[in-house]
Formats: structure tokens, C-alpha cells, sequence
């Protein structure tokens, strides 16, 4: 198995890797409603992107963009984590907020259904993706990535799920 040291995360190469739009596939995952009552066994669909052409070796890292309060797409000026990520061997996955876009767990947004709208709902959705995703490899290095409110998602992942990731790239993360 390859390590990937956060170490590594620092050191960057002259040349770092072109990395394209077009090169990630939209999909939609069955995510939960809620997370935190066990005996609600919904689901909803939650859109994410995947790029894996710079993924060679099933032990490399994920790197994934968390997005926020917006309909998410894979942002071409948003790419320099991602070219970083493609230089370690990483999977690239872009993640959709849960209630924003097309991701959303009810067809109405009354005050019922805006009581699962939580930034701890949104941290379990990651977690669970990521379970989901790696089952090859339930151990596979994660570094997580936000700007501004997903920011602040990207370190409150690490805090609160310190196995899951790796490391928290937090741009502007709100206070």
C-alpha cells in the first residue's frame, strides 16, 4: 500500500497536472435523510462528481470538494486542490450540500422538512459518502476541502471525524 503523508500536501512539484472539467462524471448517491434517528431509514439523492483518471494505484488518497449553500458543479476556477490531489494519485470527488441543487431530501421546504437542513446532517452525509466509497478500502487517506462555509465543514469533518480524514484544507472558513 502507498502511504500518502500529509507531509506531502506541502511539497509541491514545479509542474502540477492539468486537470479538466470534463474529466468528472456527475452521479447520485443514496444518502439519509437523517442520521441520527436509526430507525429512519430514508434516503435521498445526492449529487457528486468523480474524476479518477489520475487514480493508477486504489491505495492513493481522496481529495473532495465539499460544496455549500449553492448548486453545486465542478468550478474550472476552482481546480488547484484538484491538480494537487492529481499529483499524489488522488480520486477527485466534488460533493453537493444537501438541500441546495438538485440534492434534495424533500420535495417541499417547510419548517418539518428544513429541521434536517444542519451543518451536522451535512458532516454525517460526508462521512457516510466516504464509507460508501471506499468499502474497498475502509482505511483510504481523505483530505477534505471547502471555501467559506464549507470551509468551516471541511475542518468540523476533521474534528469530528479525525479516521475519515487526513487532513482539512479550509479556505476562509467561517468562525
Amino acid at each position: 500500500m502507498k502511504a500518502f503523508a500529509l507531509a506531502a500536501i506541502t511539497a509541491v512539484a514545479v509542474a502540477l497536472p492539468t486537470v479538466n472539467v470534463a474529466d468528472f462524471k456527475e452521479h447520485v448517491f443514496a444518502n439519509m435523510v437523517d442520521h441520527f434517528d436509526f430507525q429512519d431509514n430514508r434516503t435521498y439523492p445526492q449529487r457528486y462528481w468523480v474524476n479518477d483518471v489520475y487514480w493508477t494505484d486504489k491505495s492513493a488518497p481522496n481529495f473532495i470538494y465539499i460544496c455549500g449553500e449553492y448548486r453545486c458543479s465542478v468550478n474550472q476556477s476552482r481546480l488547484y486542490p484538484f491538480m494537487l490531489g492529481a499529483s499524489h494519485g488522488a480520486r477527485l470527488f466534488v460533493l453537493e450540500h444537501r438541500f441546495y441543487g438538485d440534492s434534495q431530501p424533500f420535495a417541499d421546504w417547510s419548517l418539518e422538512s428544513l429541521r434536517k437542513l444542519s451543518s451536522e446532517q451535512a458532516l454525517a452525509d460526508l462521512a457516510y459518502f466516504l464509507g460508501e466509497m471506499n468499502l474497498d478500502q475502509p482505511m483510504r487517506q481523505t483530505v477534505v476541502i471547502g471555501g467559506s462555509y464549507p470551509g468551516a465543514l471541511s475542518a468540523w469533518f476533521k474534528a469530528r471525524y479525525p479516521t475519515l480524514a487526513v487532513a482539512s484544507w479550509s479556505s476562509s472558513g467561517v468562525v
